[in-house]
């Protein structure tokens, strides 16, 4: 009975065998067909109807402001006043301590006095302004009368002819009801503080009036002040003289302007007191001169 299932059992095994070989293959080939990537079909880039991509635009170009020179600041130069004397009269001399400078004699106020003091030669130019300030105490008036000054350059120390340049009158002269701001003419021989010379010949323009007054001046300080400005070929001059403790109420107050000035130089101050003022003497103090720049 063995011997007879042999041959049945041989051709059992050998069926079952190729069976398993023919699933493992058919399982190889799924997993190689699930495994193998498939290769992507060509692109023809010749009839492509895609958009190029935009283009990118250029920054612009930037062009630097120009460079600005600093603005300079304002400057103030302060200019020394010396050499106070009467003018003529080189045996008068003023006495000067702490600062202030006193002019008195016996009779001082009997006659008149030209009175000057003198700073280095300074020229104007466009846009600069020449400022003078001083206080001034009266003692002893027993009259109505006035008192001019100004900002000049100077012909002599000798005399005050001739001299070029600006001068305020403060107080009461009847010939003068409004005040006077007056300008020097080119060439002129006449005093400083004067209008016409000894042949009734002209020697000043008048440039302006008060705004002010004008008022009787009294024993007491009294703040003078006196502005030159060059505006290009033109010059202005601002004058005022007030009651040091009254300054919103001056005495004298003008602004002029001169068209045709005849010097845009300057060296000196010049005062005059006139004998109808019958001043005893006369203390300066706290005096300027300074030349701004803007």
């Amino acid at each position: 009975m063995i011997i007879l299932l042999a041959p049945f059992v041989s051709v059992l095994f050998f069926g079952m065998t190729a069976i398993c070989q023919s699933n493992a293959l058919s399982t190889a080939e799924v997993i190689t067909q699930k495994t193998t990537p498939a290769t992507p079909a060509p692109v023809d880039v010749t009839n492509s109807t895609a958009s190029p991509a935009p283009a990118v635009a250029a920054a612009p170009t930037v062009t630097p402001a120009p460079a600005t020179a600093p603005i300079a600041a304002p400057t103030t130069k302060i200019l020394a006043v010396t050499g106070w004397s009467a003018i003529g009269n080189k045996t008068f001399v003023p006495k000067e301590e702490g600062g202030k400078i006193l002019f008195t004699a016996p009779d001082f106020g009997a006659k008149g006095k030209s009175l000057a003091a003198y700073f280095d030669k300074t020229d104007l130019t466009d846009g600069q302004t020449l400022k003078f300030k001083a206080n001034l105490r009266f003692t002893g008036v027993s009259s109505t009368g006035n008192f001019r000054y100004g900002i000049f350059k100077k012909r002599s120390k000798d005399h005050s002819r001739g001299w070029l340049g600006y001068c305020a009158y403060a107080g009461f002269d009847k010939n003068f009801p409004k005040g006077n701001l007056i300008a020097r003419l080119p060439e002129n021989d006449g005093a400083f503080d004067g209008v016409r010379d000894g042949e009734d010949r002209p020697t000043a323009l008048v440039i302006g009036v008060t705004s002010a007054g004008p008022k009787t001046l009294k024993d007491g300080v009294y703040v003078m002040e006196m502005a030159i400005h060059r505006a290009g070929e033109k010059l202005e001059c601002m004058a005022s003289m007030a009651p040091q403790g009254e300054l919103g109420s001056p005495a004298v107050k003008y602004s002029g302007k001169d068209e045709k000035p005849a010097t845009t130089s300057f060296d000196a101050l010049g005062f005059v007191t006139h004998q109808v003022l019958s001043a005893d003497s006369l203390e300066f103090s706290e005096v300027s001169v300074t030349l701004e720049t803007p």
